[in-house]
């Protein structure tokens, strides 16, 4: 019953971020600066492939060490990678006075949201680790 609480809770939260997970170019060229950059890139191949970005959540680099990694997914290219990375940074930089676990919920869903409303990729939250060091979602 748990896991459906959270996917019904995922799914709520990333249908009200597909707007800010599809970033125009405009958004895209001012996260360039954000003080909460994440980089991705894809780890391994076929079935135990992962998706690993890094980056901050918070200002100040009070949190400087969330990961977000992906498994059981198609590789991405660089592109889709660069458009994940964008996404994540858009979900960090709005979300800097929310409270930790919150901003890790938001980021979870922004990365399920950005695989379905950019890539066409269905990803269960399951799949979806995010962790601030040892806070994970």
């Amino acid at each position: 019953m748990r896991k459906l609480a959270r996917f019904t809770a995922t799914a709520g939260l990333a249908v009200s971020l597909v707007g800010a997970a599809v970033a125009p170019a405009a958004a895209q060229q001012q996260t360039a600066s954000s003080p909460h950059s994440y980089t991705c890139s894809n780890q391994g191949g076929g079935p135990n492939h992962t998706v690993n970005c890094s980056g901050l959540i918070t200002v100040n680099n009070v949190l400087n060490g969330t990961t977000v990694n992906v498994g059981d997914i198609n590789v991405l290219s660089g592109t889709q990678l660069d458009n994940l990375e964008v996404a994540l940074v858009n979900v960090a930089d709005n979300n800097v006075n929310l409270p930790v676990t919150v901003q890790l919920a938001n980021l979870e869903a922004a990365t399920i949201s950005t695989y379905l409303t950019n890539f066409g990729i269905t990803v269960l939250p399951v799949k979806v680790n995010i962790c601030a060091g040892s806070i994970c979602v």
